[in-house]
């Protein structure tokens, strides 16, 4: 296997790289950003159940992982969703008691902020800084890809013959 052949590999595997983390993006886009405190939407109501969702693979594998949480309000039951950094043991014993749930329309329901009239269950503050984190992390994709595009081209540009 020669230089140009790896090279090419390189290219066309960078640009793979670079189609599918800007597919990604154009997906879900909301998964980039971190929304303030004013965008989100407001539940208030009882806490009327709690499950936690497991998503496998065809292979049996565990894809994903959440919880959700019913909250009957004025408008009838809303489903929440309480994702990472969150585990499902914050909501134990919230049933059937008052809650104020702060979520992201946009995002799959996703909870920022969830209290009761006693306490503080889950905080904005802990919800936005995980978030600010993976929007940091998911910018490797990009960087990766043009990774492999500058050392393809720079094999190209090495093994060229001289004239």
């Amino acid at each position: 296997m020669g230089v140009r052949t790896v090279s090419l590999a390189l290219i066309i595997g960078g640009l793979a790289w670079l189609g599918a983390e800007y597919a990604e993006n154009r997906k879900r886009p909301s998964r980039l950003k971190v929304p303030t405190e004013a965008e989100l939407s407001t539940v208030s109501g009882k806490a009327i159940g709690a499950r936690v969702v497991e998503h496998k693979s065809k292979k049996n594998v565990l894809a994903s992982r959440y919880t959700e949480l019913d909250v009957k309000g004025s408008d009838g039951v809303v489903t929440l969703r309480l994702g990472d950094p969150h585990s499902e043991r914050v909501l134990n014993g919230l049933s059937g008691e008052t809650v104020t749930a702060k979520f992201d329309p946009k995002d799959e329901k996703t909870i920022f902020s969830l209290s009761t009239p006693s306490r503080q269950v889950v905080a904005y503050r802990d919800t936005a800084a995980y978030k600010h984190k993976l929007v940091e992390s998911n910018s490797g994709g990009y960087v990766a890809g043009w990774i492999a595009m500058v050392l393809g081209i720079a094999g190209f540009w090495f093994s060229r013959k001289p004239q």
